[in-house]
């Protein structure tokens, strides 16, 4: 709260001066209270002692949402959560914003220290650490509640800014009394409020309902000044919320290990597969572009979700022979790919020298050129999907090429509508599954292809709208990467016949 405090002088000052609101005995005062796990400190770099405003855990499905004031957060690229900050310590770590989220009123109305902006309120998304969220390891937050009835006894929280001699490195509370005020705001009386309290939440008496946060109007009222306000939370604070919270995690500093690109860039990614490549622990990611060149992505070195690559080694130049690949899929440790001249290689091993151990499966030729569609790698084996429909599994690659040969599924009607398929482990009981993403949106999962035929159908997606324009998916392990039509690229981890959460790894 960008309050001053003007000392002894001013206060007796404004309890001379008429129509001034100088505290009056029985005015409820901060005192020092006992950090909260879902309550914390914003600061604009990771060093959380220099903390300039408040902030607190709104429950969300994720439990990566935290609500602050507007005037906190506007303007800046990043900003830095400390929940339950005391004394210069950290108890849960800091964290590093990855969206924040101001209603677009405040761009035309923040003044918050005349009339009054009733759009100073804002949500942040904070990236995972370790691949959990803040709520996950505080283990606690508050549950938004708009158009609460008033008066209502409640409590406000905040730390007061890094420097304040006035006042301990630790949060303080006030117990008093929210009232209306307008159509917008609403208003407590309580002095000892310095700055650094913006964002601070209000929180109703004996539960954790959160109304309120600091801000909205007088902000540059000194802490002798009882007069304190919050943006009164109603549909629009609850609407900013839901926008918040369905938004998937982008990418920010520290979000992914090693940065991919913009959306129109991926827009150019026409092939992708992943695969145990360079053994890194998490799996590396082969994309082929519209321009020939061939990229290969190494895999983190932790199990962590949000930074699945390290880094980016050119395989193959453009406008070279890779302009030719119509399909490209993993076996076992390496690659088949499928030319548009009908030809069908396999590369044995794949590593950041380039492909190596080349197998020519098939000669150029007609079938394979005009008839095959997709193709998918599921462990040593291959799917092919037809044009007519026809679904064929190619058994044993490194052994038996291209000759054992075993039907799934005989030219039909159906399968015709497939757009996309690749091969991962989700459903089944060990033996690679077969994803496919269908020409209305619908999204489904056929379990342990290569033992049971195309098996059990599993469906991820129903019919959509959404869903029609994930352009190019691969499999990953359990998870799924999808290239979306508009260049956006999502990472959903632990699949298991459901999408559980959706990470932003390439922004539209």
């Amino acid at each position: 709260m960008s309050r001053l405090h003007w000392g002894a002088a001013v206060a007796l000052v404004a309890a001379l001066l008429p129509g001034t609101a100088a505290a009056a005995a029985g005015t409820p005062h901060t005192v020092l209270a006992n950090p909260r796990p879902e309550i914390g400190s914003l600061s604009d770099g990771a060093d959380p002692t220099n903390h300039h405003c408040s902030a607190s855990i709104v429950a969300s499905p994720k439990g990566n949402v935290i609500v602050t004031a507007a005037h906190c957060v506007a303007g800046k690229r990043s900003v830095f959560f400390t929940p339950a900050y005391h004394d210069g310590q950290a108890p849960y770590g800091t964290w590093q914003s990855a969206a924040i989220h101001i209603d677009p009123g405040w761009d035309t109305s923040h003044d918050i220290n005349g009339a009054g902006s009733p759009y100073d309120y804002a949500f942040v998304v904070l990236q995972p650490r370790d691949g959990r969220n803040v709520a996950e390891v505080t283990g606690a937050s508050l549950n938004l509640r708009t158009d609460a009835t008033l008066p209502v006894d409640m409590q406000v929280v905040g730390y007061p800014s890094s420097g304040n001699t006035n006042y301990k490195d630790k949060p303080y509370l006030c117990d008093s009394t929210a009232h209306k005020d307008g159509q917008y705001w609403e208003t407590l009386q309580c002095t000892g409020i310095p700055g650094g309290f913006s964002g601070g939440p209000w929180i109703v008496g004996g539960a954790k309902d959160l109304i309120g946060v600091i801000g909205g109007k007088g902000q540059n009222l000194p802490d002798t000044d009882p007069r304190n306000y919050s943006v009164r939370f109603d549909s629009r604070v609850k609407a900013l919320y839901d926008k918040a919270v369905a938004a998937p995690v982008p990418p920010g500093n520290g979000n992914l290990g090693y940065p991919l690109g913009s959306g129109p860039l991926w827009k150019h990614a026409d092939l992708i597969a992943n695969g145990d490549f360079t053994g890194s622990t998490q799996l590396d990611m082969i994309v082929k572009w519209s321009d020939g060149e061939v990229t290969l992505y190494q895999g983190g070195p932790t199990t962590d979700p949000q930074k699945p690559f390290v880094g980016e080694t050119q395989l193959a130049a453009p406008k070279g022979i890779w302009t030719h690949a119509k399909g490209i899929a993993t076996v076992n440790n390496g690659v088949v790919v499928t030319w548009s001249d009908g030809e069908v290689t396999y590369y044995g091993s794949v590593t950041k020298g380039g492909f190596g151990g080349e197998v020519q499966l098939a000669a150029p030729n007609a079938l394979w050129r005009d008839h095959a569609s997709y193709i998918a790698g599921l462990g040593g084996d291959l799917v092919v999907v037809w044009n007519d429909g026809e679904t064929t599994l190619y058994q044993g690659i490194a052994a038996n090429g291209i000759h054992s040969e075993r039907q799934l599924a005989a030219p039909n009607g159906t399968w015709t509508h497939a757009q996309t398929i690749s091969g991962g482990n989700w459903v089944g009981g060990g033996t690679p599954d077969l994803l496919v993403r269908w020409s209305d949106g619908e999204f489904t999962i056929y379990g342990d292809v290569a033992a049971a035929g195309l098996g059990q159908e599993h469906q991820v997606q129903a019919p959509n709208d959404l869903w029609t324009h994930a352009t190019v998916t691969a499999g990953r392990g359990n998870a799924i990467i999808v290239r979306w039509s508009d260049g956006e690229v999502s990472l959903y981890p632990d699949v298991d016949g459901h999408l559980h959460r959706e990470i932003q790894l390439v922004a539209p």
